[in-house]
């Protein structure tokens, strides 16, 4: 238990360094599989995890590894928790009247009544656009954690789409796309924030871009 404890502790002091620092996580790696043997691996662990957080804290390139797993853990995710939550179990928070998609319908107007049975009938792929945006967000932040920047600009043009096409048939069905609105704007800022880290990235590591993500 305790070696398994100790490797999960290993793993996460590992991800914790940068690229420029892979040739000290794969000495760590061996003297690790020395101390298993010495019977002091969560010891050793522990004293790689302290030298890697010190190693975030000091240099620009581990202040990047923070920022990034600050903006996937911080943001992303929870959007995307917010988003799939929505689309999936009806989640009210993103629409007016307490009751999720069903209550964007406008009420009041002329075309309450000729418009509530398709509107009914749409709802089911609207859920849908909202699931893809909220899957999209978890994709991307395995993406950024990859590194993998050229699929993460491909999947935000996905995303941009989906949404402007689920405001695009809220505003033909005549349904309150104020939220809609707003969390388009919201994936502006996030994908503005994707495309700064990104070019971070890039400067930080210039020769990253060549490589294959793995």
């Amino acid at each position: 238990m305790k070696t398994a404890v100790a490797r999960a502790v290993m793993a996460l002091a590992a991800c914790c360094l940068d690229e420029s620092r892979r040739e000290w996580s794969a000495a760590m790696r061996i003297e690790f599989e020395t101390a298993i043997v010495e019977g002091k691996p969560l010891l050793f662990a522990s004293g790689c995890l302290v030298a890697a957080w010190r190693e975030l804290l000091t240099r620009e390139q581990g202040r990047f590894v923070l920022t990034s797993y600050a903006l996937v853990l911080g943001l992303m995710i929870p959007m995307a928790a917010l988003q799939i939550g929505c689309a999936l179990l009806g989640l009210p928070y993103l629409y007016p009247g307490q009751r999720g998609l069903s209550g964007a319908l406008l009420e009041g107007g002329a075309h309450e009544a000729l418009l509530r049975g398709v509107y009914q009938a749409a709802i089911p792929s609207l859920a849908f656009l909202q699931l893809l945006i909220g899957l999209g967000h978890l994709r991307i932040a395995w993406l950024m954690l990859e590194r993998d920047w050229s699929g993460v600009t491909r999947l935000a043009m996905f995303m941009a789409a989906a949404a402007a096409t689920l405001i695009l048939f809220m505003s033909v069905l005549f349904l309150n796309g104020t939220q809609a609105l707003l969390q388009g704007a919201v994936l502006t800022i996030e994908l503005a924030t994707v495309t700064m880290v990104a070019r971070w990235h890039a400067q930080l590591f210039p020769t990253a871009g060549t490589e294959q993500p793995g």
